[in-house]
């Protein structure tokens, strides 16, 4: 039964990915002619703003049909043949994968179905910021809203409303965490994601709140891997942290029984 979920959710994610590319590479950065400097942003108002998808060499404006998932990454853009940036191939794999382990480490049809949809969210904020450094102040609050009601569905499934308590400390813990760190270095970390470790502790917490410690620390572990390989490779010392403070959450969750037994 678990490899038909684990099928049927890996399609559906594979149909969702497909509809989000186009609307998450309209995602751009405020300045799309100049380069980021963090350093140097600390305390200004920067957000991605929702512009045209279109390619950079014959300026086609993308549809969905322009980025069918396989078809798209082999022949580029229909109207010059340009290859597509190499995230959307990684979002339209990423997306459906994330949701098949996600079917096979849950079992109630709700918890499926909500961890589904944190998958979606994170990948989606991953590649936005991955793009331009850049995560939608609007993204983790949605997708906190949008997971506190299939929250409260899945709760009342499985039988067990503390798991709401323990949702909303995890949150609040991980917000604080973030918000500390973001307010004494300022410019090292975006604010967007100090919403992000909101939803993240959010989610995480409502399975145990040990999990946004090991969800948090994988992130920040991931994060110093990037950012060793953006030193050396791109003699650089900034990078996207969204992407990292994502895959770290979701190996937490799909790691949980581990990691939950080993430290009990």
């Amino acid at each position: 039964m678990s490899d038909v979920v684990a099928l049927v959710a890996s399609l559906v994610g594979l149909v969702i990915a497909w509809l989000l590319t186009v609307p998450l590479f309209r995602f751009k950065e405020m300045r799309p002619m100049t380069p980021r400097d963090v350093s140097n942003e600390a305390g200004l108002e920067i957000r991605a703003v929702v512009r045209h998808a279109r390619c950079p060499k014959c300026h086609r404006d993308h549809g969905p049909a322009d980025v069918l998932p396989v078809v798209s990454w082999l022949r580029g853009c229909p109207g010059c043949g340009l290859r597509l940036p190499a995230t959307v191939a990684v979002f339209q794999l990423a997306l459906p994968l994330a949701a098949a382990i996600t079917a096979i480490v849950f079992d109630p049809v709700w918890v499926v179905v909500l961890f589904v949809w944190f998958a979606v969210v994170v990948t989606s904020v991953a590649v936005v910021d991955a793009r331009v450094w850049l995560i939608p102040w609007w993204a983790p609050w949605v997708g906190s809203a949008v997971g506190a009601v299939l929250m409260v569905i899945a709760s009342l499934s499985v039988d067990d409303t503390q798991r709401l308590v323990w949702a909303l400390a995890g949150a609040v813990g991980a917000f604080v965490v973030f918000f500390v760190l973001w307010f004494v270095a300022p410019g090292r970390l975006g604010f967007g994601d100090v919403r992000l470790s909101f939803m993240i502790g959010l989610f995480l917490g409502w399975i145990d709140p040990l999990l946004v410690v090991w969800g948090l620390l994988f992130g920040s572990v991931v994060g110093l891997i990037v950012g060793l390989w953006t030193l050396v490779v791109r003699k650089g010392g900034h990078f996207a942290f969204g992407p990292a403070l994502g895959i770290g959450a979701l190996l937490a969750v799909w790691l949980q029984d581990y990691l939950l037994v080993s430290a009990g």
